[in-house]
């Protein structure tokens, strides 16, 4: 299966406890990530991720998909302003580096693995439109899930542009 990844969220707004919590730190990004996961996954939301040989990572909402969003703008400015950019998933028992390499039209996708895991291919190609697209449809479903939830930190920035597809995913940070 070739790298990809998605986040379903329930279609209908959903009553969050951990959203009604007030938030500690309003101006720490990696503090709201983690947060909004935890909501995300209180609400039912599922996160798929598959590449390099494996059909699904395994990933869960709470704590593994936010090694992803943590990194994203960070991310996004990379391949945008070099063409290239890397995400450390760090979680025990993933601990792999994806890095993301654009060659013409394509991003050229290597993974490393800290395991005993092995990638097979170590070596992905994904369509540059497709990568994009992915990473904003992301970004999209993350907020618009912490809207769903009634959460505050989905009208914080980035988070609340992130609703705006034509937005800039990197703003706020």
């Amino acid at each position: 299966m070739p790298f990809e990844f998605s986040l379903t969220c329930p279609s209908e707004d959903v009553v969050s406890a951990v959203a009604s919590e007030p938030l500690e730190d309003v101006d720490d990004y990696e503090y709201l990530v983690m947060q909004g996961c935890r909501i995300l996954s209180e609400i039912g939301c599922r996160f798929h991720i598959a590449g390099f040989g494996s059909d699904d990572w395994g990933f869960d909402v709470s704590y593994d998909m936010s090694a992803l969003i943590e990194q994203l703008p960070e991310l996004l400015r990379g391949m945008a302003s070099e063409g290239c950019g890397d995400v450390d998933f760090y979680s025990q028992g993933v601990e792999r580096t994806v890095t993301f390499e654009r060659v013409e039209a394509s991003y050229v996708l290597r993974c490393r693995s800290r395991t005993s895991w092995k990638p097979s291919p170590d070596v992905e190609y994904v369509e540059s439109r497709t990568m994009e697209r992915m990473l904003e449809e992301l970004a999209f479903a993350f907020s618009t899930g912490l809207a769903a939830a009634s959460s505050e930190i989905s009208m914080l920035e980035p988070f609340r542009s992130w609703r705006s597809k034509q937005g800039d995913l990197t703003q706020g940070i």
